[in-house]
């Protein structure tokens, strides 16, 4: 099966291109030179389009060469904060990207299957825990509205035109190689205590996450993608919370040398939920069971910074 994977050099889609290898399939890759740490850690056997998914023309011209069987749309602006200081661009690529993807498919051909990458930042922080896939969306951040028009485009293109179009409302997911996210933050730094003593910079500390490994995540992808159904959504969690706090004293109770942390005001965002965490039993209910445990994912996470506190060394 031939398989693209828009954002394929992004944190979840470096991953998921990976495993849709190891699984025998001929995987196409889009990347946009994002600067990430994974941007430059190409899958040998991964064939890489560089792609603007705000092009309308690089898109249609894209999905008519590739022609893909199957699509795991993850390009986007991925990140709340961003979001507040751009949130034109964050509509460009997260909505009108979307629409030229789902054009250029319907165009091509309608029984291509799309599994899109949404997010839980969703849902806000009015709704009842945990929270279902039923619950209202009321987003705070620029973000989170992009993502819900996403999410709103994928039912009106099924409903439309009856593609198969799915939606996976992420929670917070993390893992090794993840830039912009609070634990490889503290990692990062906690790596650069061990080597200079300099203290960790931390933002807030008392909202509470679901928080799954990306490992778990991309195994989501797969499964929607082969038992889902056309038209849902579906979240995507570890099942388990955690007060980020509480992350943060794990990570330092790993460290190698006693590690400090201080509360720097610039890392708090404008709005943020402080608690949210989903009721996973949907997507449970066609198989899906994590296997990761916070501890293996943290060390896991170390190693990887580590690693690169070795290269930038050597």
């Amino acid at each position: 099966m031939k398989v693209l994977v828009t954002g394929g050099t992004g944190f979840i889609g470096y991953y998921l291109a990976k495993l849709l290898l190891g699984e025998g399939h001929e995987v196409v890759a889009t990347h946009y030179d994002s600067g990430s740490l994974l941007e430059s850690m190409r899958i040998d056997g991964v064939d890489y389009r560089k792609l603007d998914i705000s092009s309308n023309e690089q898109v249609s011209k894209l999905i008519a060469d590739v022609q893909p069987d199957e699509i795991h749309h993850l390009a986007g602006q991925a990140y709340p904060v961003p979001s507040w200081k751009n949130p034109a661009r964050t509509f460009e690529v997260n909505v009108l990207g979307t629409i030229h993807l789902f054009e250029a498919v319907r165009r091509m051909n309608s029984d291509t299957r799309i599994v899109n990458a949404c997010s839980g930042a969703e849902y806000g922080d009015r709704v009842k825990l945990p929270i279902i896939e039923d619950s209202v969306l009321r987003p705070l951040s620029p973000y989170g509205v992009s993502k819900a028009t996403h999410d709103m485009l994928v039912n009106q293109y099924y409903r439309s035109y009856g593609m198969p179009l799915f939606s996976l409302r992420l929670f917070s997911t993390t893992g090794p190689g993840k830039s912009g996210d609070a634990i490889n933050d503290f990692a990062s730094q906690v790596v650069a205590a061990e080597a200079d003593g300099s203290k960790v910079n931390v933002g807030r500390l008392d909202v509470i996450r679901d928080i799954s490994d990306v490992r778990d995540v991309v195994s989501a992808f797969r499964l929607v993608s082969d038992r889902g159904v056309p038209g849902e959504a579906y979240n995507v969690g570890s099942g388990k919370r955690y007060r980020i706090g509480d992350v943060l004293n794990m990570l330092v109770s790993m460290a190698k040398t006693k590690v400090h942390h201080q509360v720097e005001e610039a890392r708090i965002r404008p709005s943020d939920e402080k608690e949210i965490y989903p009721d996973i039993s949907k997507i449970s209910s066609l198989g899906y069971s994590p296997g990761y445990d916070m501890k293996h994912t943290l060390t896991d996470i170390l190693d990887f910074w580590r690693k690169q506190s070795g290269r930038r060394s050597g």
